[in-house]
């Protein structure tokens, strides 16, 4: 069986997006992209992955704590 079977079959025909967090700050956004255009590209979507930050008020600055991507169809 395929990979691409496997995932049609198990978890979604027609799919309208995908999700996926990483609460730690080894894993990169780009990390992110590459897996979800590898697993996802049997199906026409488009990916973005950002950075997850978590404000500090005493300096203004971004503590960085994971990463997010989303793999979504067009409309």
């Amino acid at each position: 069986m395929n990979k691409n079977t496997f995932l049609r079959g198990k978890f979604f025909d027609d799919p309208l997006f995908f999700l996926i967090n990483s609460y730690t700050t080894g894993l990169q956004p780009a990390v992110l992209s590459y897996m979800l255009s590898t697993e996802l590209k049997a199906f026409d979507g488009q990916v973005d992955s950002q950075e997850v930050g978590l404000p500090v008020s005493s300096n203004g600055l971004v503590l960085p704590c994971g990463a997010s991507g989303r793999w979504s169809r067009p409309l």
